[in-house]
């Protein structure tokens, strides 16, 4: 009974944290923000670049920072980060503005995306539940994609003016650093020194990924289907280029975020489904991008729809099968490694999508009909893989590995 309470209060800390962190009302109107201060569509891709670059630079120092510190002050440092980022664009409103703030922002996402992903696993393993890991997984993704879908109501403060929206994201932000502080960790988030020297750790992590090439190639595998099939980033200005109003641009992402709930929801129950079928999967997925762009308005949305509803489950179950995999004493420096890949292809969607734009006079339609191909693409790689025997050990019905980063919660 007292194992259960105490995995009952870390859920609770853990998905409050997550709720109040994703409860972002900024998220549907800062991309507009930053347009009506003059960034082109090009210099709006590569604010999102620098948000990544942030990442990659921080993700090394995020996890020694844990590991000597203490996951819940490196937590707390995050929140602060972001929040900072925040005021950084309201009070300088420029370029440098923008981009100071997406790096600080970055360096947030580099703890979100590392220290809370292996803090969730391994406290949950700790107490004997790591077999309930994708389900819990699929809730707090789920509780993330509520926030953001809530978020969508962020426009209609701007009648209110952009001040107010950023006072209501800084609000959110509070109430989730008092969950973080409410979090009871185990020994190995303590901070205390394990007489093992950081660089030697992360040595042992990549030797372990050597050992074992299903980590990498389930790694690479998952790390695509995440970014090439992400463009939450833009649906606000998608929403304006089909023809909405700036105050109804919120629409869009709440749609689609139902959608990521709802294949984030079911997700576990396919556990058992063959791997084969999950790549035809991320085949007609891509399909369904291009189909978007093909019927580039409001109706079309039905498509993009379901093509987040699909790939929002198999997230779910790639994302678990490497959990499953990574090695426990090496988990938060797989996950960085993790981190790092999912941001370089972070990175290069949004300069394929910037180019996108670029080619479509202005509109991301085009953006749109790249991730579709790059996405059919993934799905006919992994096919090959599968035809050649080499991912059969890879099916996600997998058990838990006795054996121990998203890499972003891979994301």
């Amino acid at each position: 009974m007292a194992e259960q309470s105490s995995l009952k209060q870390f859920l609770t800390n853990i998905y409050g944290y997550t709720f109040f962190n994703q409860l972002m009302w900024l998220s549907p109107v800062y991309a507009v923000f930053m347009q009506e201060h003059g960034m082109s569509d090009m210099q709006i891709s590569s604010l999102l670049i620098l948000w990544s670059a942030g990442v990659l630079v921080t993700q090394i120092p995020v996890t020694w920072a844990a590991s000597k510190c203490g996951a819940k002050h490196v937590l707390f440092l995050g929140q602060i980060l972001k929040a900072a980022a925040f005021i950084m664009w309201l009070i300088w409103p420029t370029y440098a503005g923008f981009a100071l703030g997406m790096f600080l922002w970055g360096m947030h996402g580099a703890i979100y995306n590392v220290v809370s992903e292996d803090v969730l696993y391994d406290e949950i393993k700790a107490r004997t539940h790591a077999n309930v890991y994708t389900r819990i997984l699929g809730r707090r993704k789920n509780l993330a994609s509520i926030g953001m879908a809530l978020s969508a109501a962020g426009s209609l403060l701007l009648f209110f003016g952009y001040e107010w929206v950023t006072a209501a994201s800084i609000v959110s932000l509070a109430i989730s650093m008092l969950f973080v502080m409410r979090m009871k960790l185990g020994e190995k988030y303590s901070g205390v020194q394990n007489g093992v020297s950081f660089v030697a750790q992360m040595r042992a992590g990549i030797s372990a990924m050597r050992q074992t090439p299903a980590i990498i190639i389930m790694l690479a595998l998952s790390v695509m289907v995440t970014n090439f099939s992400y463009l939450n980033d833009y649906l606000s200005l998608i929403g304006l280029d089909i023809g909405l109003a700036p105050e109804y641009i919120g629409i869009v992402p709440f749609f689609i975020l139902c959608c990521q709930v709802l294949g984030q929801t079911y997700a576990h129950k396919f556990v058992r489904v063959r791997p084969v079928y999950l790549y035809m999967m991320i085949i007609v997925a891509g399909v369904l991008f291009g189909m978007f762009a093909m019927y580039y308005q409001m109706a079309g949305l039905a498509a993009l729809g379901a093509a987040y509803v699909i790939c929002s489950a198999i997230k779910i179950l790639l994302y678990a099968r490497f959990q499953d995999l990574t090695p426990t004493q090496y988990r938060m420096e797989i996950l960085s490694i993790y981190s790092i890949a999912d941001q370089m292809t972070y990175m290069f969607v949004c300069l394929a999508i910037g180019l996108g734009s670029m080619i479509g006079g202005g509109t991301w339609r085009y953006s749109v009909m790249v991730l579709g191909i790059m996405l059919a693409m993934v799905g006919i790689w992994a096919l090959g893989f599968a035809r050649r025997g080499r991912m059969r050990a890879m099916p996600c019905a997998a058990p838990m590995v006795t054996m121990r980063p998203n890499g972003t919660d891979v994301i």
